[in-house]
């Protein structure tokens, strides 16, 4: 059985990647970029993902698979070392029945700090949108700590 994923209009993913919408970018790299979206379900909340366009892991080249691992690994040192989470959720979901609400391979790494409820973001609701402005001043501060 193939996986059902999302189906909207265009991809927003790279509705971002082509330049239609503002990114808090964490870094760039050749085939993947780190960004922090609009909800963030803990302060520093960072996705990675394939600058080309692959709606699951299964569809993921092997070298793509291995460039977003190392990128997400990358981003998690830095995002410890600026805000020192007591904890890190790092996940990804495949298919709508697994949670997958955009067709775009993703990896969430989601920092947790003393006093988060563990397992809270599995069951957060809508998250509402952070300011722009108060992104790009995390994405600068995850930055900083980038070799």
């Amino acid at each position: 059985m193939p996986i059902d994923i999302p189906k909207p209009e265009r991809c927003p993913f790279c509705s971002y990647l082509g330049g239609g919408r503002e990114w808090a970018v964490v870094e760039e790299l050749e085939s993947t970029l780190a960004w922090l979206p609009p909800r963030q379900s803990g302060r520093g909340h960072v996705l990675v993902i394939p600058k080309r366009h692959a709606p699951t892991l299964l569809d993921l080249e092997p070298d793509e698979a291995s460039a977003i691992m190392h990128h997400v690994r990358r981003v998690a040192h830095a995002l410890s070392k600026a805000f020192d989470p007591a904890g890190l959720n790092v996940f990804q979901n495949n298919g709508l029945t697994a949670g997958q609400t955009v067709p775009h391979y993703h990896v969430h790494i989601v920092p947790s700090y003393p006093g988060d409820q563990p397992g809270r973001i599995f069951s957060s609701g809508e998250i509402e949108r952070s300011p722009h402005e108060e992104l790009l001043v995390v994405a600068a501060q995850i930055r900083e700590h980038l070799a």
